[in-house]
């Protein structure tokens, strides 16, 4: 049985075929534009109903009626959307191949606003990519186009460049480029990227109390993952400096505000759980019902057939009878693929119930690591011995069936310590507690990470390391 959205992209699809032949008879060299601007609205009116892969599908078709498109708006549209997709599914790759081509429109209608915010989350995609070198080109590049008003941008620019200079460790140029985002726009000193990297700052200039100050000044601040990374830094600050009770206050404060978005997290998961119970109670209300008047008109058939029995003879009225068997069969195979499909709908439901517990433990493991190792060494890092790699090897294999297992079939040049560093980022624990086990700064995590990336497939690349090695849980 095929999926409803397959056979809604097949009928688009040969909807657009006719509608493009019709134009080009219509409208001769303006077809390009119009189809364009059809497929674009029909993939907006799919996403609205959450149907995201036919949306992606219809935009991809309007993408080779764009080449002969001469209507820069309507190509800066499509391109935006089709950036934004990719950027949904973490294919940063796909993502700047459009972006460029969005780049390209933008500046063919000559739109220097538009130019420079593209470019900017051209930039962003490059970070993202840990390409530090030509993220700052961008960023360089969409702070000299944007236009002298577009004050929140130009800050934003080089607040990005603050978070390029962190991971390189570079201290006066992060130094910088703050001071200049809030020349620009003093309103930026309110956004949480702002903060952190303020605070970040001070630390890696051992203006620790400063960094303190800095922390406690937001304490009040309702955005969790900020509070959740100002605290681990703050707790760091607090280990040391020998305070242990309150680097103790700051980890019970962490796992309170770890489990708040646990909850959180749950709390989403089930509505949109409850919401796909709804769905498919509606469907199976709509199937049942047109499974009623499919039976009301049979008998309604029925009645009219017993007339024309006695009003016309045995003959007329035996086909007709047999025509309405015929159709009501029809409605009662239909009534029952619906319930087939309904079925399947309730175990993607139970699929995703058990994604969800899965994660809820994911999260209560990493938030509990740095409190059941609370052995530090001289330097105040957590000092883990073998017993507790063990333990924590076991532990992920609990989680995470035959998680270590499949990782050193698949890739037999990883080391044991390769094998425990995946250990602790497929198990979600925060960068500033994989830091503090391996007495380095949380920058150089990301750092790790990316040679992690290098040592497994070539397709590693395309995708996070989180998202590669949560394969191995499937």
């Amino acid at each position: 049985m095929r999926h409803p959205s397959y056979i809604l992209v097949m009928l688009l699809a040969a909807f657009t075929a006719c509608e493009q032949s019709t134009l080009r008879m219509t409208y001769g060299g303006k077809d390009s534009t119009e189809v364009t601007g059809r497929l674009l609205e029909t993939s907006e009116m799919l996403y609205k109903q959450h149907d995201a892969d036919s949306a992606l599908a219809l935009m991809l078709s309007a993408a080779d009626y764009a080449k002969g498109c001469d209507d820069p708006q309507v190509n800066y549209q499509l391109f935006k959307a089709l950036s934004s997709a990719y950027e949904k599914k973490n294919l940063f790759h796909l993502q700047e191949k459009y972006l460029l081509r969005q780049l390209e429109s933008a500046q063919s209608m000559n739109d220097i606003g538009k130019t420079a915010l593209t470019l900017f989350t051209l930039g962003v995609s490059r970070y993202t990519q840990d390409d530090n070198s030509q993220s700052i080109a961008y960023f360089d590049k969409a702070f000299e186009q944007a236009p002298s008003d577009s004050t929140r941008l130009r800050a934003r620019c080089q607040l990005m460049r603050c978070q390029v200079f962190l991971q390189t460790e570079e201290t006066d140029s992060v130094a910088s480029s703050l001071h200049r985002a809030q020349a620009i726009y003093p309103p930026i000193r309110q956004e949480e990227i702002y903060h952190l990297s303020e605070v970040y700052m001070l630390d890696n200039t051992g203006r620790h109390e400063e960094a303190e100050k800095k922390i406690n000044e937001y304490a009040q601040t309702d955005r969790l993952y900020a509070r959740i990374e100002e605290l681990s830094l703050l707790q760091a600050i607090h280990e040391r400096q020998g305070r242990t009770l309150e680097a103790l206050k700051d980890a019970k404060l962490l796992l309170v505000l770890n489990d708040s978005v646990a909850r959180r997290e749950a709390s989403e998961a089930m509505t949109s759980i409850h919401q796909l119970q709804h769905e498919e109670q509606m469907k199976l209300a709509a199937a049942r019902q047109q499974t009623l008047r499919a039976q009301a008109r049979a008998r309604t058939w029925s009645l009219l057939a017993l007339c024309a029995i006695a009003l016309s003879g045995a003959t007329v009225a035996i086909v007709v009878f047999r025509r309405k068997a015929v159709a009501a069969h029809q409605a009662e195979l239909e009534a029952l693929r619906l319930a087939e499909d309904a079925q399947s709908s309730e175990a993607e439901v139970r699929a995703l119930n058990e994604d969800l517990q899965r994660r809820y433990y994911e999260h209560l493991y990493a938030i509990l690591l740095p409190i059941l190792n609370a052995k530090r060494t001289h330097t105040g890092h957590i000092d883990l011995n073998e017993k507790s790699w063990q333990l924590i090897e076991e532990n992920t294999n609990l989680v995470l069936p035959r998680f270590t297992h499949r990782l050193r079939k698949n890739h037999s040049s990883l080391s044991d310590e390769d094998v425990r560093f995946c250990c602790l980022v497929v198990m979600k624990v925060p960068n500033p507690v994989i830091a503090n086990i391996y007495g380095i700064s949380p920058s150089s995590v990301a750092v790790r990470k990316q040679r992690m990336k290098r040592k497994l497939e070539e397709n590693v690349m395309n995708e996070t390391l989180e998202t590669y090695l949560s394969k191995y849980s499937l």
